[in-house]
C-alpha cells in the first residue's frame, strides 16, 4: 500500500503538469509548402507555392539566385520549423523543385538557357501562396507589353526610333533612388543596348544598341530590388530593330 507521502508527491506532480499545460503558449502552427502550381501567362510563367499551417511572411523570402537567364534561379524561405512535402514539378518551360534546410525551404527554378530574362517574387493570402513569376526574355506580345509598372514605378508614354537607338519618354515613381536601366534586346532576347539611368518624375531619354539583322525586339525599363536583386519594376514594349 503506497504511503501518505508518495500519494502527496503523486497529487503534487499531477498538478504541477496541469499548470505547465496550462501556462504554456499555444505552439504556432508551422507553415508547410503542400504544393506547387506552373501556369503560362502573357509575357511570364507563373510558379505558385500553396502553404498550410501558418502565415507567408514574404519578408522571409530572399532570391539568392535572382537571374533565371543562365537558366537557374532559386529562392529561400526562411522560418521556424517551416516544412514542405516533397515537391518537385515540371510544366511550360520551367521546373521547380522545393527542398528543405534548417529553418528554410530552398526553391529551385530551372529553365531553358536564356528563356527567361527577370524573376518577381510576391505574396498571397488567405489561401497562402508564395508567388514566382520568371518575365520571358523574347520580345512581348501585344498582350505582353507592360506600359505602366505596379503601383506607377514606372511609366512609358512614348518610343520614337532615332537611328541606331530609341527616345524614350517615361514617368519614374518612388523607385529606390531613382535608379532604373534602359535595355534594348533582340529577337532572341539578347540585351544589344543598355543606359543606366537616375531620374525622378518625367524623363525623356535616347538609348543606342547594335542589332547584328532586322527584327522584333523590346525596349524595356527595369528596376530591380534593393533587398535581393529580384525585380522590382518592369515595363517592356515591342519595336523594330535595324542593322
Amino acid at each position: 500500500m503506497q504511503s501518505i507521502r508518495d500519494i502527496a508527491v503523486l497529487a503534487v506532480l499531477a498538478v504541477l503538469a496541469v499548470l505547465m499545460l496550462v501556462a504554456a503558449p499555444a505552439s504556432a502552427s508551422a507553415l508547410t509548402a503542400t504544393d506547387a502550381r506552373i501556369a503560362q501567362h502573357a509575357g511570364f510563367v507563373r510558379v505558385a507555392v500553396d502553404f498550410t499551417g501558418g502565415t507567408l511572411q514574404l519578408n522571409d523570402a530572399d532570391a539568392t539566385d535572382p537571374v533565371p537567364s543562365d537558366g537557374s534561379a532559386r529562392v529561400v524561405l526562411r522560418g521556424t520549423a517551416i516544412g514542405s512535402v516533397p515537391i518537385d514539378k515540371a510544366a511550360n518551360g520551367v521546373r521547380v523543385r522545393i527542398t528543405r534546410g534548417t529553418n528554410e525551404l530552398v526553391i529551385r527554378l530551372s529553365s531553358a538557357l536564356r528563356a527567361f530574362k527577370y524573376l518577381r517574387i510576391s505574396g498571397l493570402h488567405g489561401s497562402e501562396r508564395l508567388v514566382l513569376d520568371l518575365y520571358s526574355a523574347k520580345p512581348p506580345s501585344a498582350a505582353a507589353e507592360i506600359r505602366t509598372g505596379r503601383l506607377n514605378c514606372l511609366r512609358l508614354t512614348s518610343i520614337r526610333a532615332a537611328g541606331r537607338g530609341f527616345r524614350v519618354r517615361g514617368v519614374e515613381k518612388d523607385l529606390f533612388e531613382g535608379s532604373f536601366v534602359l535595355r534594348v534586346r533582340d529577337a532572341s532576347g539578347r540585351v544589344v543596348g543598355s543606359r543606366t539611368v537616375t531620374a525622378r518624375g518625367a524623363w525623356i531619354l535616347r538609348v543606342g544598341y547594335r542589332a547584328a539583322r532586322a527584327g522584333r525586339g523590346t525596349v524595356e525599363a527595369v528596376a530591380d530590388s534593393a533587398k535581393d536583386g529580384a525585380l522590382a519594376c518592369l515595363v517592356q514594349r515591342r519595336v523594330g530593330l535595324n542593322p
